[in-house]
């Protein structure tokens, strides 16, 4: 045997060889390491198998579906599993080797078993749902309490999607007027980096997070295509453990994503989000209706109370006063009557004071006169052989002098008279009556004459005695 070949030979071989060691077709089961459409509609495709340890490739082939099979296969796929064919799928397809001289072997698909994709993403989609729970976060954000009134909101939505205009006019045209203030951060939401795209934008909010009430994730409505996104754990991971209070409303038409398992509120759409913000106002504006329909209410209670309290009070309070008053007025006229006693009694020992200084005044004047005139007399007639004149003259001093002491007695008698006339007009001035009629009032506390304003204290009650009857007060201030 010829041991030598050519390499075309050797292809031949191979692939005669191929050809007889393999049937019509098999499953494959590969993920997809990358996916490409060209303009005539065929998809090419390289399948790769990876160490599930180190994420090593351990084997990669070609494969091919041609355009007239594409065009089946791909929306059956998408209509069963919700996905797109792209790379990072694991899948099962049927396929026929292939193997050319020139461009060697290849794997020629001709069908795909959407079910295996299927399963193969629930167990995904499980597997972060338990690692997420056994790391403790997946109920994180939904312990973070919302606002009662959530106004400043933070939106994550492309800039273009209808869902987010939606949101912006649900949420400005509301019908009560509620004012929110809106800030979006743009992020790609659907394709392989949408979900890290996601991820930045929060943690652009996180460095503002004082500034917002809550998060609000937003994409408009579709199909389940290109949301695998919200099933990444990563993005779960920052959802959950996000210091804001997360809404989403992405617009799932099935199964609800990871991203809206860990939110602290989940809505289907953008316009539920916004419904959802403006209900929050609403209930916080019903409460307050109803504290100030209730507030009112009490208030009128009570003033109709007090009013007819304070009725019944006056009705009572009536007659206590004009007794109060009566007594009063008895007390002030007792008060008289023991006063002028004391007056009259006071005048008639000053009087009697006088009369008796009077007296003893006259009677000592007279005797020192009488005694001078005998001694006048006396001195007269020891000295007869003195001149007339010079005892003419000497009686006319003692005459002027004796004139002169009864000019003072009098002017002294008249003055205790004067002293007495007052005293009488004293005792008229100080009479109580007298002052009363005046303008003068005597005000009471406990019976007693109020003299010091800063003895009392709110709430005491006071008795004012006028000329023409009394008065019954509380001190207020």
């Amino acid at each position: 045997m010829n041991d030598q070949l050519t390499l075309s030979e050797l292809n031949s071989l191979i692939k005669e060889t191929l050809e007889l060691s393999f049937p019509d077709h098999l499953w494959v089961i590969a993920e997809i390491g990358e996916l490409k459409v060209n303009r005539s509609g065929h998809c090419y495709l390289e399948l790769v198998e990876k160490n599930p340890l180190t994420d090593e490739i351990k084997a990669r082939s070609r494969a091919t579906i041609w355009s007239w099979q594409f065009r089946f296969i791909q929306p059956y796929f998408e209509t069963t599993t919700g996905q797109s064919l792209q790379a990072g799928l694991k899948v099962m397809v049927s396929v026929s080797i292939e193997f050319h001289e020139v461009y060697g072997m290849s794997l020629n698909i001709k069908d795909i078993d959407p079910n295996y994709t299927l399963g193969d993403m629930a167990r995904k989609r499980q597997e972060v749902v338990n690692r997420l729970i056994k790391e403790g976060v997946f109920e994180m954000n939904k312990e973070i309490p919302l606002a009662d009134l959530p106004a400043r909101i933070a939106i994550i939505s492309s800039p273009t999607a209808a869902g987010y205009e939606d949101f912006m006019m649900q949420l400005k045209n509301n019908e009560a007027g509620y004012v929110f203030y809106t800030k979006l951060f743009p992020a790609s939401m659907q394709g392989t980096d949408s979900s890290k795209s996601i991820v930045q934008a929060l943690e652009y909010i996180y460095e503002w997070e004082e500034a917002f009430d809550a998060v609000v994730i937003i994409r408009g409505g579709g199909s389940q295509l290109d949301l695998s996104c919200f099933d990444d754990y990563d993005l779960a991971l920052n959802i959950a453990q996000f210091p804001l209070p997360v809404l989403t409303g992405i617009g799932h038409e099935k199964d609800d994503s990871i991203a809206d398992m860990v939110a602290h509120t989940k809505l289907k759409t953008p316009t539920a989000v916004a419904e959802f913000l403006i209900a929050r106002f609403d209930e916080v504006a019903t409460e307050i209706n109803e504290l100030e329909r209730s507030f009112f209410s009490e208030v009128d209670q009570l003033i109709s109370k007090e009013q007819t309290r304070l009725e019944q009070a006056f009705k009572f309070f009536k007659p206590l006063i004009k007794s109060k008053i009566e007594k009063t007025q008895m007390q002030l006229h007792h008060l008289a009557q023991g006063i002028q006693p004391l007056v009259n009694e006071m005048l008639d020992r000053e009087k009697h004071k006088l009369e008796k200084h009077t007296n003893h005044f006259e009677f000592e004047v007279h005797s020192i006169f009488k005694l001078k005139m005998n001694q006048l007399k006396l001195f007269a007639n020891k000295t007869e052989f003195a001149s007339h004149l010079f005892h003419q003259k000497e009686a006319q001093l003692i005459e002027e002098k004796g004139h002169r002491l009864i000019q003072q007695t009098k002017s002294k008698i008249e003055a205790e008279l004067n002293r007495l006339h007052w005293l009488e007009k004293t005792k008229e001035l100080v009479d109580p009556g007298t002052i009363l009629k005046r303008g003068f009032s005597i005000t009471l506390k406990d019976g007693k004459a109020l003299k010091n304003a800063s003895l009392l204290k709110n709430g005491d009650e006071l008795e004012t005695i006028f000329s023409n009857g009394k008065v019954k007060s509380i001190v207020k201030k």
